[in-house]
């Protein structure tokens, strides 16, 4: 759906869930992201989810995958939650993201997302997107604002500190996603 030097982005499939499975399973990943499958049934309720996304937004989550290796090596996407957390967050598609720890550090979240927003200013009617990073969660927040994510304030959400950000829905200069 959308390409990249070394990335496809797409939406899931049924037989996804082993690799879903597996993102979920990687204690990195856990470490700053809640409502993560715990099973069978649980993967597949997010692979419908997300498809229920696409079909009433036209946007949602997609895997990432690695043009090398063919594998999922994480998950980014444009959603609307409505975590009821602040009223920007609720009007505006929200970013999130997750990658395997065993693709840290090789810029892959970077440039996913960087085509996911580009794809998002062209393909859809939204000129913001928020996301919601939690305030201990380093890495996340240096990515959001190499991204051009800025702070908007801090909340509270399910009882922890988290900040909320918002930025156009444009990529950061220089930053362009080889054409498909």
């Amino acid at each position: 759906m959308i390409e990249t030097e070394r990335l496809l982005l797409r939406c899931y499939e049924p037989g996804d869930l082993p690799s879903i499975m597996a993102l979920a399973a990687d204690p990195a990943v856990r470490r700053f992201i809640g409502n993560l499958p715990d099973s069978q049934e649980a993967a597949w309720t997010r692979v419908l989810r997300c498809a229920g996304h696409w079909s009433l937004f036209g946007f949602g989550t997609l895997a990432v995958i690695e043009k090398a290796s063919r594998r999922i090596v994480g998950e980014v996407g444009a959603s609307f939650f409505r975590r009821g957390v602040d009223p920007l967050l609720d009007s505006v598609p929200e970013a999130s993201w997750l990658f395997s720890s065993g693709v840290g550090g090789r810029g892959f979240a970077f440039e996913a997302l960087t085509a996911l927003l580009l794809w998002i200013r062209r393909s859809t009617c939204h000129d913001a997107v928020a996301c919601l990073i939690e305030g201990i969660n380093l890495p996340s927040l240096k990515l959001a604002e190499k991204l051009g994510f800025r702070p908007i304030k801090d909340v509270s959400y399910r009882d922890r500190p988290f900040v909320l950000l918002a930025s156009q829905a444009r990529s950061p200069e220089g930053a362009r996603p080889a054409p498909r």
